[in-house]
């Protein structure tokens, strides 16, 4: 495969932002299989926030990178995701939440699962240390706004450490490409500046577009306004039943002829029709005007006009997620007792 090929795969949506395109490009040139890391808080049951990733890791091993699933115990632990319980924390990781990778195709042939602190050695605290004597204070306060958290000095003093510790990751895992959603934009850059004052290998940074809450988006706010695990009817869960998924979709905030700041379009556009040519098919009765088969610019124009209702778009896009999931829904359904020990988790912590 080509360079160019390579850099379209990475860049194609549900990718926001390549920083910088330049040195991806670069990094194709003078590395054959360029180390890819992605890490997560271990908290809720998976949205299709998780879907949009899984779709990205798959882009990257079309390109030939290795893709490393980082799991992030201490983080969790700090951010008092599952009750601050740390063991808990692990076993979810490497129970429910590995496995959700593996539902949608990320198996361990052909990827790293890696558990956080299983890598923290005494040199990896050194260049914490080594980090946050190179960084300002102020800075790190913004970037704790990656938590979820707001910035405040009515917080937890471990709450410090969450952003250093994420840009020490990327250094002793050695990476190449940094990925995760546009909302650990700001940990990302911390790192790439860093790596220039201390010596260290530059990682080229890849955002994943936030999949915004189906009960309405805000452009200007995008973080404020992602899926949320902790507002069930905000999300589509990997493992929920074809009757909830219509369900949830049917009630998506998705004002007729309104294109901007529309969750279903959103969706749309940066889940369902990557490529500008791929199609929507949407089925209606010939009493309404028939069968609809549209690019994302066709449906934009066709909805921003009223030719089309939210109704037949939402019924469109909810058939999608009933079919794209439906390996998902299977694979829990074989290994209920993952769904299982996350209710559990989730009821008593």
């Amino acid at each position: 495969m080509d360079i160019e090929r390579k850099i379209e795969l990475v860049a194609k949506r549900p990718t926001e932002e390549v920083v910088t395109v330049e040195r991806l490009r670069e990094l194709f040139e003078t590395v054959e299989r360029p180390k890819h890391y992605l890490g997560f808080e271990i908290s809720g049951f998976a949205h299709i926030g998780y879907l949009s990733l899984a779709i990205k890791i798959r882009d990257f091993m079309e390109a030939g990178i290795r893709p490393t699933l980082f799991f992030a115990d201490y983080h969790s632990w700090i951010n008092k995701k599952l009750g601050g319980d740390i063991e808990l924390i692990r076993r979810v990781a490497l129970g429910y939440f590995k496995h959700v990778f593996v539902a949608m195709g990320i198996e361990e042939e052909k990827a790293e699962f890696i558990l956080a602190s299983s890598i923290y050695d005494k040199d990896y605290w050194k260049r914490a240390l080594e980090i946050a004597n190179n960084t300002t204070l102020s800075r790190v306060m913004r970037s704790i706004t990656i938590m979820g958290r707001k910035e405040s000095m009515n917080i937890p003093s471990s709450f410090i450490f969450y952003p250093i510790m994420q840009a020490a990751d990327i250094f002793e895992l050695d990476v190449d490409i940094a990925h995760a959603g546009m909302d650990q934009r700001k940990v990302h850059m911390l790192a790439i500046d860093v790596a220039d004052k201390l010596a260290l290998k530059k990682p080229v940074a890849v955002h994943n577009h936030l999949i915004p809450s189906l009960q309405g988006m805000d452009r200007m706010n995008p973080e404020e306004t992602k899926m949320s695990k902790s507002k069930p009817d905000s999300a589509l869960f990997l493992h929920e039943s074809e009757e909830e998924i219509r369900r949830k979709v049917k009630k998506a905030y998705c004002p007729e002829g309104v294109v901007d700041n529309n969750p279903v379009i959103d969706v749309v556009e940066w889940l369902i029709l990557r490529n500008d040519d791929d199609v929507l098919n949407i089925e209606r009765p010939d009493k309404f005007g028939g069968n609809l088969t549209l690019t994302l610019n066709e449906l934009k124009e066709t909805y921003s006009q009223k030719k089309l209702h939210p109704l037949d778009l939402k019924n469109a896009v909810a058939d999608w997620f009933v079919e794209t999931l439906k390996p998902v829904r299977s694979y829990f359904e074989r290994h209920r007792e993952l769904i299982e020990e996350m209710e559990r988790a989730r009821i008593t912590r």
